[in-house]
C-alpha cells in the first residue's frame, strides 16, 4: 500500500479523463477512470478512494443533468473519508455553496480555468487530508460480531480456548488495519478443526482499500503459525500469503484469494 493515493476521476468526456489521468499517473497516483453513473458507483463499491474527482454535468447534452452530484452524496453519506473534488464547466454559485454546505466538498474548480499546477496542489492537499481522516478515525459499522459471521466473539474464544476478547479484538486490528473498509461475506464463517479438535475460524471479506477479496484464519498462535509455515513449503493455487501477525496466544493469517466472485459481496 505504498502508492502516493488512490484516485477515482469521474468525467464523461474522454478528452478531460485522458488528461487528468495522464496528469496525475505522472504524479504517482493510482488513479482508476468512469465515463458514466452507473461505472462510477460500481468502482466506489469495490474500492476505497483518498480522492474522487467529479464532473457534476456526466452527459453534457442534457442541460439538467447532475449525475455527479450522486456520486458526490454517495461519498458524503458513506463518511469513509474520501475527498470530494468537483471539477465542472457548468459551475454556479449557489451549487458552489451548497456542495460545500451539504456534502462536504473538498474543492469546487472550473474547467473553463484549468490550471494544472494547481489542479495537482489541489489533489495532494485533498489526499493528504483524506489519509488523516483515515487514520484519525476508529474502524466504523463492522465490530467483531460484524466480521465474524455465524459465531459470536464468546463462542470463538471458547472453541479456541485461548486469550481474552480484547486480545482478539488487538490482533483483529493489526491484520485489517490496511485493509479496510472491509465488505463481509454474504457465507458464515467456519471452524477449522485438527484432530477433532477447533483450531482456526476462516472467514471471507472484500478489501476495499486493495480493491481485492481477502481470506483470514485465526486461532491459537501455535496453529496459526504452523499453517504459515505449511503454505511456505506447500504454495495453493490462486492464493497468496499477504501477512502473519501473532498476539500472546492468537495468531491471524491473511491471504489474497483470486477466485472469489465479487458477487459474494456485493452490497444489496
Amino acid at each position: 500500500m505504498g502508492e502516493k493515493g488512490k484516485v477515482l476521476i469521474i468525467e464523461d468526456e474522454a478528452t478531460w479523463r485522458k488528461l487528468y489521468q495522464k496528469v496525475l499517473e505522472k504524479e504517482g497516483y493510482r488513479v482508476w477512470t468512469a465515463g458514466s453513473l452507473p461505472v462510477a458507483l460500481d468502482l466506489l463499491d469495490r474500492h476505497f478512494f483518498h480522492v474522487a474527482i467529479v464532473d457534476i454535468r456526466l452527459v453534457d447534452n442534457q442541460p439538467g443533468n447532475q449525475g455527479g452530484m450522486e456520486v458526490v452524496k454517495r461519498i458524503s453519506q458513506a463518511d469513509e473519508g474520501t475527498r470530494a473534488i468537483i471539477i465542472t464547466a457548468f459551475g454556479t454559485i449557489k451549487m458552489t455553496r451548497d456542495a460545500f454546505k451539504e456534502h462536504d466538498v473538498f474543492e469546487f474548480m472550473e474547467k473553463q480555468t484549468h490550471d494544472q499546477a494547481r489542479f495537482c496542489q489541489v489533489v495532494e492537499q485533498a489526499v493528504e487530508e483524506a489519509r488523516s481522516q483515515v487514520m484519525g478515525r476508529k474502524v466504523r459499522g463492522l465490530g467483531l460480531r460484524d466480521l465474524i459471521r455465524g459465531f459470536s466473539p464468546q463462542e470463538i474464544q471458547e472453541a479456541l480456548a485461548s486469550g481474552g476478547l480484547e486480545e482478539l479484538d488487538t490482533l483483529f486490528r493489526r491484520l485489517l488495519y490496511d485493509l479496510h473498509p472491509l465488505l463481509p461475506d454474504r457465507q458464515e464463517a467456519r471452524l477449522i478443526k485438527r484432530e477433532e479438535k477447533p483450531a482456526m475460524v476462516e472467514a471471507c471479506y472484500w478489501s476495499r482499500m486493495s480493491g481485492q477479496p481477502i481470506l483470514v484464519r485465526f486461532g491459537r498462535r501455535q496453529d496459526v503459525e504452523e499453517e504459515a509455515r505449511a503454505f511456505d513449503e506447500h504454495p495453493q493455487e490462486m492464493w497468496a500469503k499477504l501477512k502473519v501477525r501473532t498476539t500472546d496466544h492468537f495468531g491471524g493469517i491473511i491471504y489474497q484469494v483470486s477466485d472469489l466472485p465479487w458477487e459474494r459481496f456485493a452490497p444489496g
